[in-house]
């Protein structure tokens, strides 16, 4: 091994100092980068590579250069499963090392730091090959073990637990604690009882995989042979089971355990739905669980909506609208203060189409200290500063059949003098009414209604009982949304439009340029091997202009009014998502599928 030496892998410029040398990161980038690798135990290389700020391959081939050898892209190798079980997979793990080609007398071996003498001399002894190492990016040699050794269930049950080093508050911190100190859920003590352990795995796989869903469900085999305790995930989207099962046993503690941690439901009481919530801290980011607990004819059935605060700061230049539609959307929202900009804007969609995301990125794009805004939602689901925020409850009661509803809190609203007001949703006549008066008296109004596209939210207003001339007089305009997967940056790829995906263009009045590519998702270690990673908004943005609001009110009915805004230069909902697949940003079946199932519904 004395040869591997003269090789030059002994060690000379830090990552770092090589880096900046090529410039290929400032160090500004870089010393970031290493806070965050040190916090998340995590090599630099890695954070570079996971967050993009270097690509791939250039960072391969320039550190490969700098310690004198041969990288390998390991994406793009099919390695034979004999060959990379040449090393025990708890070796393999700890060394971050994977063999994936033999000769006759050497092994090559894709190393995350190929400068490592004791690792190369570990896997001589064990082989009794010349070890060839090669460069290769950490998330590759794990996502490579991963395919090849897989990963049982106890397996990744036992790496989720492992994690968890310390119960602290979770024991009985709530979202009404505010002034008790959160510790982490991720520092769990390892002497804390199952219960608790598995409560926070489900926590931590969830918060792992980005999700934002935890559905915990019970299905029970009248043998039990089979019956289990079903841990599903909603990540951008899809569900997706989890990689481990909680023991059948244990399904009333781990639901009562939630129920505690709210500190607001009964855990005597099995046999009607429950509301609360959690709030807790992973790894120092505060996080909100919105919980709902509904009896099943097999236990209880417990749903976890994750409400990440730092989601909603979202930069309303980030929620992917294309260039002419954002730029009319935000020409909807100057002029405000001083009550030169009013009226109201709706944002329709079904549940889960990112209608409350576009809502808070436009608050956030108009808040600021010279303009008073108050919101009415039920319930509060993200703080944000310089905002009047209003917990409706109709629950409570106010006397004389009334309670605290949206209409209540609108009538409220008016005395209090604000420049901007944003209701959650539009439900009733009477809030729409409220909201319409709101807006004609010289408040810009914001609100949600549950509609598949922007003309259908004007007829729905005029069917909840309100007068046409009112609705056409007051909005200013409808935003239409959904949300589409968005295809991983790091693995989609080329190909030529099938001639039913062209017919699918056509039909939606657009033409492919010839020689476009569109792309495919294929799966790598970025995305877990899926092919998308996030989504992106899809759009239709529909302005009440004069010749509009002249037309409806002859006609107010959805199919003329989107006829009409389309000669006006409207882009429809599957318009704006088929120039996005030509951006490539997702495939024509998330976009022409989601539109089909929808106009279907």
């Amino acid at each position: 091994m004395a040869d591997l030496q003269k090789e030059g892998l002994s060690r000379r410029r830090t990552i770092k100092e090589i880096l900046i040398e090529k410039k290929l990161a400032t160090e500004e980038d870089i010393n970031a980068a290493q806070e965050r690798a040190k916090t998340q135990k995590k090599t630099l290389q890695q954070v570079l590579a996971e967050e993009k700020t270097v690509d791939r391959v250039p960072l391969l081939k320039v550190l490969s250069e700098a310690w004198k050898v041969d990288f390998v892209d390991l994406l793009t190798v099919e390695p034979d499963k004999e060959i990379v079980q040449m090393v025990p997979e708890s070796a393999a793990r700890r060394h971050m090392a994977v063999p994936f080609q033999k000769s006759e007398d050497s092994l090559s071996v894709a190393m995350g730091d190929p400068r490592d003498f004791f690792v190369l001399e570990d896997i001589n002894l064990r082989t009794g090959l010349k070890v060839v190492p090669y460069l290769a990016l950490p998330q590759d040699v794990e996502f490579l073990l991963d395919k090849v050794y897989g990963k049982s269930e106890g397996e990744m049950m036992d790496k989720l637990l492992a994690s968890v080093k310390k119960s602290g508050e979770l024991e009985d911190d709530g979202i009404e604690l505010k002034d008790e100190e959160k510790t982490d859920i991720t520092d769990i003590d390892a002497s804390a009882p199952e219960v608790e352990k598995f409560t926070n795995a489900i926590i931590l796989g969830a918060l792992n995989l980005k999700a934002s869903d935890i559905h915990i469900e019970p299905f029970e085999d009248p043998t039990g042979k089979t019956s289990q305790m079903l841990i599903r995930y909603r990540v951008d989207g899809m569900l997706r089971a989890a990689n481990f099962s909680i023991p059948w046993s244990y399904r009333a503690a781990v639901i009562a355990k939630i129920k505690i941690m709210t500190n607001s439901m009964d855990i005597t009481e099995r046999r009607i739905p429950q509301s609360g919530r959690i709030q807790i801290l992973a790894k120092g980011k505060p996080v909100e669980f919105r919980v709902e607990i509904v009896p099943t004819v097999y236990g209880e059935s417990c749903v976890m909506r994750i409400l990440d605060r730092a989601s909603v700061r979202v930069d309303i230049n980030k929620l992917m609208f294309m260039p002419d539609t954002q730029e009319r959307f935000l020409g909807l929202l100057k002029g405000i203060g001083g009550k030169k900009n009013f009226g109201l804007i709706i944002v329709c969609g079904p549940t889960g189409s990112g209608k409350s995301t576009t809502l808070y990125a436009a608050l956030n794009y108009v808040n600021r200290p010279d303009i008073k805004i108050l919101t009415a939602e039920n319930p509060v689901e993200y703080n944000i500063d310089g905002i009047v925020q209003v917990p409706v409850n109709p629950d409570i009661k106010l006397g004389d059949n009334k309670c605290f509803d949206f209409a209540t809190a609108l009538r409220s609203f008016l005395r209090l003098d604000p420049d901007v007001i944003m209701v959650g949703e539009i439900r009733d006549e009477e809030t729409a009414h409220i909201a319409m008066e709101a807006a004609m008296t010289g408040h810009l109004v914001f609100s949600t209604i549950h509609t598949n596209d922007a003309p259908s939210a004007v007829a729905r207003l005029v069917e909840m009982g309100l007068p046409a001339y009112v609705v056409v007089a007051t909005l200013k305009a409808v935003l239409a949304q959904r949300l589409a997967r968005k295809l991983c940056d790091s693995c989609k790829q080329p190909y030529d439009p099938s001639p039913e995906e062209i017919a699918g263009f056509r039909d939606n009045c657009l033409e492919i340029p010839p020689g476009t590519k569109l792309y495919k998702p294929v799966g790598c270690p970025e995305c877990k091997d899926i092919g998308f990673r996030g989504r992106i908004g899809i759009h239709e943005l529909l302005i009440m202009t004069d010749s509009l609001k002249n037309f409806a009110l002859k006609d107010i009915s959805a199919g003329p009014l989107r006829d009409a805004a389309v000669k006006e230069g409207m882009r429809t909902i599957s318009q704006d998502g088929l120039e996005k697949v030509l951006k490539g940003y997702t495939t024509v079946r998330e976009v022409l599928g989601g539109a089909a199932e929808e106009s279907a519904k």
